[in-house]
C-alpha cells in the first residue's frame, strides 16, 4: 500500500512532512492524555510540588547523564547591575554559534536543567553552544523580576559571546513563558536600538504574547489537554495583579503590542489544540508584516508543550527546528567590524 504523505500547516518556505500514520499515532496518543490530569498553573502549590519532584529527579540522576556528548558548566553573569545564571552546555569541537534558551513552566516552576535534553540535541547536531537561563521564577506573583534576567542574559550573550564562548551568532529560544521572555529581551533591546545584528534568529515555541488573554485562551476550557485552560488565564491574572487590560498589554510586557520593526527571522511552532495557538498567530502576523521573515508552524493534533510528547510527530518537529537553527545561523554573517554596544 502506498504511503500517503500530508503536512503541517506552515506558513514559510519550508516544510515538514508528515505521515497520515503520525497524525493517527499523535490522535491515539491525545486520547490517553485526556484521561491526565492538567497543569493548574494558579495553583501555586502545584507549580511547588511538580518542581519539588523535578529537583528531586534531576538530583537522583547522574552528572552529565542528560548530555553524555557536551560538556556542562555554570557561569554566573551580571550586566547592567543584573545577575542571573546560565547553564552552559559546549558541543566538542568548534561551535558556530550560541543558543540562548529560556525553560517554560508558566514563569513559576522550572529550571535550566529541565531543558537539557532538548538542548543537548542542539548542541550536538547544530554544533552550536546551549547556554539555558536560570531566571528568576514568579512564586511571588512578581513576573517582572524574571524579564530582567532574561534582558540581563540576553544583553551579555550579545555583547560576551565572542570572548567568552568564540562565536559571533545568536538565535533565541524558548517554550512557553520560556518563548515570552525571549521575545520579550528582544523586544527591549530593539527599544533601546541595541545592536541587534549578530541575532541568526528566533525560535519561540507555543509562547504568550498577549498577558491580557488571547481570544483562544479566554474561550479554552478545563478539557485542554496537558495544561487546564482557565487556570493558565488565571494564571496570568494573578501575575499581572492590580493591571487594568491597557497595562497587561504594555509593551515592556506584552511582546504583541510591540513595534517588532527590525526583529531577526523567527519561527513559531505551536499546536493546534494549544489554548495559546492565538498568541503565536496574531505574533506571526505581526512579525510578518512588519519584518517580511517570519515562519509559523501549526502542528496537527499538537497540544500545549507537544513537542516534548513521545510521538513520532514531536521528532519531526524537533528535527525541523534544528534544521531552521542551523540555517538560520548559516544565512547569518555579521560584520565582524561591529563593536556590540
Amino acid at each position: 500500500m502506498k504511503k500517503v504523505t500530508v503536512k503541517m500547516t506552515i506558513i514559510g518556505p519550508d516544510a515538514v512532512p508528515l505521515t497520515t500514520s503520525d497524525r493517527l499515532s499523535a490522535a491515539r496518543f491525545n486520547s490517553v492524555l485526556r484521561w491526565a490530569p492538567r497543569f493548574k498553573p494558579h495553583r501555586r502549590w502545584q507549580s511547588l510540588l511538580l518542581h519539588a519532584v523535578l529537583r528531586a529527579t534531576q538530583a537522583l540522576s547522574s552528572a552529565g547523564t542528560a548530555c553524555p556528548n557536551v560538556d556542562t558548566s555554570r557561569r554566573m553573569i551580571c550586566w547592567e547591575g543584573h545577575h542571573a545564571e546560565l547553564r552552559v552546555l559546549r558541543p566538542k569541537g568548534q561551535s558556530k554559534g550560541i543558543y540562548l534558551d529560556f525553560h517554560g513552566g508558566a514563569w513559576v516552576m522550572g529550571n535550566a536543567r529541565f531543558n537539557d535534553r532538548i538542548n543537548s540535541g542542539i548542541a550536538t547536531e547544530c554544533q552550536m553552544v546551549v547556554a539555558s537561563v536560570e531566571y528568576r521564577l514568579a512564586r511571588d506573583d512578581r513576573i517582572r523580576p524574571s524579564i530582567e534576567d532574561a534582558l540581563a542574559a540576553t544583553g551579555w550573550t550579545l555583547e560576551n559571546m565572542r570572548n567568552e564562548f568564540g562565536v559571533d551568532r545568536a538565535v533565541l529560544g524558548g517554550e512557553s513563558s520560556g518563548a515570552h521572555l525571549a521575545a520579550c529581551a528582544l523586544t527591549s533591546l530593539s527599544r533601546r536600538q541595541f545592536d541587534l545584528s549578530a541575532v541568526a534568529g528566533a525560535l519561540l515555541f507555543y509562547g504568550t504574547y498577549d498577558m491580557a488573554g488571547t481570544p483562544s485562551l479566554r474561550k479554552s476550557s478545563a478539557e485542554a489537554l496537558i495544561m487546564h485552560g482557565p487556570s493558565a488565564l488565571e494564571n496570568l491574572m494573578r501575575l499581572t495583579s492590580g493591571m487594568d487590560e491597557a497595562q497587561r498589554r504594555s509593551p515592556w510586557l506584552s511582546p504583541l503590542f510591540c513595534d517588532l520593526t527590525g526583529l531577526p527571522p523567527a519561527l513559531f511552532v505551536v499546536g493546534e489544540l494549544d489554548p495559546v495557538l492565538d498568541d503565536s498567530l496574531l505574533m506571526y502576523n505581526k512579525w510578518q508584516n512588519e519584518n517580511h521573515n517570519a515562519t509559523l508552524l501549526i502542528v496537527p493534533e499538537g497540544p500545549h508543550g507537544m513537542n516534548r510528547l513521545p510521538t513520532t510527530e514531536a521528532k519531526k518537529i524537533n528535527d525541523f527546528t534544528r534544521q531552521w537553527i542551523r540555517k538560520a545561523v548559516e544565512r547569518q554573517a555579521p560584520n565582524r567590524d561591529v563593536v556590540l554596544h
